[in-house]
């Protein structure tokens, strides 16, 4: 009987027919491979075609084949070598008497990887990942710039411009839609915790589709509920600059529009 002992005992040839259960994974794939040497050498990257019997083993434990049948089962092999590793023929186990002996005598060939083919291949892997990140920025550029014409909210929503301190940038980004850049106005919340003024998001779910323009989450009207009151109150409260000319007052936000009517009143030119 080639394969000798029960259960983890059990022994390999390592120039002898592949097993029934190996044979019947790979049938499945539809693929055909009779001996070890080629599943050795694809696994572990060893070439044991020209092993000397009497040097090298002959067998291997049923370590060295559970990772071959893990690996093309397709199977986690993290368990036993980490993703990026280079699979060791020998030995797995110190207490392994099969894979042990493999120390002694001479080195098995190794497939010596081509670097000049190799520097070749990263540059152009290098490349190619570059360009897909420059166009995924382009698409993002030119996404943006079609929700902002969607939205045409220049006339009716305020510039971060006219805030009368100067913020740091992740403070006035989180107080600004994410679709025109203002400062929020009739705020709403997303399921996906996105802040967007009311008008511009209902007209890119409309235009563009139900999915949040932030993230792609999927979204709908009827999902869109107020932000948290702490929220408003210092969105509510934050001081901006009057645009009517000849007026030099600073007026919180939630007293803006009483501030500005009275302008209007007096005929003045605003300039947003």
């Amino acid at each position: 009987n080639l394969f000798k002992g029960d259960g983890h005992n059990r022994k390999y040839p390592v120039h002898g027919p592949v097993d029934a259960k190996t044979q019947s994974l790979f049938r499945k794939k539809e693929k055909r491979v009779t001996s070890w040497p080629v599943l050795i050498a694809r696994v572990f990257r060893i070439d044991v075609k020209a092993d000397v019997d009497s040097i090298h083993p002959t067998e291997f434990c049923h370590n060295c084949w559970s990772i071959m049948y893990r690996k093309f089962s397709s199977a986690p092999c993290e368990v036993y070598f980490p993703r990026n590793a280079t699979m060791e023929w020998h030995p797995h186990t110190a207490s392994c008497v099969i894979c042990l002996p493999s120390h002694q005598g001479l080195k098995r060939k190794r497939h010596q990887p081509n670097v000049q083919l190799s520097k070749k291949l990263k540059t152009v892997l290098n490349q190619a990942r570059r360009d897909r990140q420059r166009k995924r920025a382009q698409a993002r550029v030119s996404s943006k710039e079609v929700m902002k014409k969607i939205s045409n909210c220049s006339k009716i929503h305020l510039s971060t411009k006219l805030l009368a301190v100067d913020f740091p940038a992740a403070f006035v980004k989180a107080i600004s839609c994410q679709i025109c850049e203002h400062i929020l106005a009739d705020p709403v919340e997303t399921t996906c915790k996105h802040v967007f003024c009311r008008i511009c998001i209902l007209r890119c779910l409309k235009v563009m589709g139900s999915y949040c323009p932030s993230c792609r989450y999927p979204c709908f009207p009827t999902d869109l509920e107020s932000p948290v009151k702490s929220f408003l109150n210092i969105l509510n409260s934050l001081m901006v600059k009057c645009p009517a000319q000849e007026c030099d007052e600073e007026v919180s936000l939630e007293k803006y529009n009483h501030h500005v009517s009275s302008h209007k009143e007096s005929k003045e030119t605003l300039v947003h």
